[in-house]
């Protein structure tokens, strides 16, 4: 059987290894299947870095749009969607509004946004990280994602030292905001 000459075809993409305590390799290798493990990560990358679960999706398919076009040149997938999602995230700025209707299915019949739903507290967390610098925010949501220090700094094009010392501000400002949101009672 003649191995397929499709630049899809020949990626080996791994998952991040926190989803449940196990790694998630993909076995086969496709930009379909990095999409079907990728895309309710990355929605919820953006809504950690700020977006609203709308605004993450929209701007994590605008990522996937642009993958399809590049995808011989990437060598890092999952970082190098993150960073073209942010992108897209950003540019929606001025073209921001408030829809009213459902998500449209993506294939296999589940709207992203499903997979952004959260309870309550996930979303005091959400509060919390709205609440710190970007920057802070920003290595928090890539951190979330279980990428190294080395590979933030990579990506945020900062030092890894910046990384670890925003990561560590981050905590201690997410552990203040959410012990104060709870009314001074650390548990």
């Amino acid at each position: 059987m003649a191995e397929s000459a499709s630049p899809v075809a020949r990626k080996t993409v791994q998952a991040p290894p926190h989803t449940d305590g196990a790694s998630h390799a993909l076995t086969t290798s496709s930009l379909e299947d990095l999409y079907r493990v990728e895309m309710p990560q990355l929605t919820r990358f953006l809504v950690r870095v700020g977006a609203t679960p709308y605004e993450a999706a929209d701007a994590a398919h605008e990522a996937f749009t642009v993958a399809i076009e590049k995808w011989d040149s990437i060598r890092e997938p999952r970082a190098w969607l993150r960073k073209v999602a942010h992108r897209c995230y950003l540019r929606q700025t001025g073209q921001r509004d408030t829809p009213y209707d459902p998500l449209p299915d993506r294939p296999g019949g589940t709207c992203p946004i499903a997979h952004v739903t959260l309870k309550e507290g996930n979303q005091r967390v959400l509060y919390a990280l709205a609440q710190l610098p970007p920057l802070q925010r920003h290595v928090m949501a890539w951190a979330q994602d279980g990428f190294t220090d080395r590979e933030i700094a990579q990506a945020l094009d900062i030092r890894e030292d910046a990384v670890r010392k925003n990561r560590s501000r981050a905590r201690r400002r997410l552990q203040q905001t959410l012990v104060e949101e709870m009314g001074g009672h650390d548990e």
